[in-house]
């Protein structure tokens, strides 16, 4: 190969969630489609490494440990190691305040901080890199990969089970703070018992522990509940194994849309033009109200003891399901 003769050593910082997280990947992704002699690396949040450590176009993973006590200390040694790294671009895509320290503390060449382009958060990091690495091409899609050993784990367990592979991401712990994303448990359950009765196949059920028991509402023939049985690694890979992943708008949705597999989100407060996962497999369906899109965790038109927002709760099962079969089912 070619030496590159301005060949450059690159640092990401994002830390966020886990959308948030591998929506970055799109600037080390396009960054070595373009210059693959470059170094680049990632520092992002410790526990998230096991969702990424697979992206070969990521040469170095930085952790930062979210139980770290002493904060301060942990800005300033990793600002050692990053001068001593001497990169000569650092993106700071968190704009926080312990981002913008540790930024300045590392004195890379140049610091480029995230900036609203008025496209999708996707698209938002990658033209972020553009203005200072012009030859850059925008990938079609996001990339990642699951670790061999969960992959084998996990399809030991699904091949028990017939296809198609619908998997669900119902949400649960977070329905009170994150009111127009969350769809109603008894819509998930219809949704699930449509799908099977039109494709037959299987339906998962994904989420954490604390979730397992409110997921068992979906407990019935030819549903699986998986909610706290896989790790982050393992559920990584059983996103990569399914025909159809369903979501609201949360992490699971952009960790199976990285994987090339068909998503659909199903939309309440926030809006397709930013967070419709990525990629000619990524599908949405929205609110049929008037009322949608505004961004807040808490809704306002909710009264005392009601639950699901009504921009969210406007979705039917019997809509989802004719927009898998008139959309999603003619892609292919």
């Amino acid at each position: 190969m070619k030496k590159d003769n301005n060949k450059k050593k690159i640092l990401i910082i994002k830390l966020g969630a886990i959308g948030d997280s591998i929506w970055a990947t799109i600037i080390p992704y396009a960054i070595k489609l373009t210059h693959p002699d470059w170094q680049v690396d990632y520092l992002t949040h410790e526990s998230l490494i096991t969702l990424l450590k697979n992206c070969n176009y990521i040469d170095n993973f930085i952790g930062w440990k979210s139980n770290y006590k002493n904060k301060n200390r942990q800005i300033l040694e990793l600002s050692d190691n990053f001068r001593n790294e001497h990169y000569d671009i650092i993106f700071n895509l968190s704009i926080t305040i312990r981002s913008i320290i540790l930024t300045l503390l590392s004195m890379p060449g140049l610091i480029v901080n995230k900036k609203d382009f008025n496209k999708s958060l996707v698209e938002n990091f990658y033209f972020t890199a553009k203005q200072v690495i012009k030859d850059l091409i925008l990938p079609d899609r996001l990339y990642i990969t699951a670790d061999k050993d969960s992959a084998a784990t996990v399809k030991k367990d699904l091949d028990k089970y017939p296809r198609p592979y619908v998997v669900f991401a119902p949400g649960g712990s977070s329905d009170y703070t994150r009111q127009g994303r969350i769809w109603d448990i008894e819509k998930w359950a219809e949704l699930s018992k449509l799908l099977i009765q039109n494709y037959g196949g299987t339906v998962f059920v994904c989420g954490n522990a604390a979730e397992f028991e409110y997921h068992q509402q979906l407990a019935a023939p030819n549903t699986v509940i998986l909610s706290g049985k896989y790790s982050l690694a393992e559920s990584n890979a059983l996103f990569s194994f399914a025909d159809l992943v369903i979501a609201g708008d949360t992490g699971p949705i952009h960790i199976a849309s990285a994987h090339n597999v068909k998503t659909l989100v199903i939309l309440g407060s926030t809006s397709p033009d930013k967070i419709k996962p990525y990629g000619a497999n990524g599908f949405y369906i929205e609110p049929i109200t008037g009322c949608k899109y505004c961004w807040k965790k808490k809704c306002k038109q909710l009264r005392l003891g009601e639950k699901y927002a009504p921009c969210i709760d406007s979705i039917t099962p019997r809509s989802v399901l004719n927009k898998i079969k008139n959309d999603i089912l003619q892609t292919k």
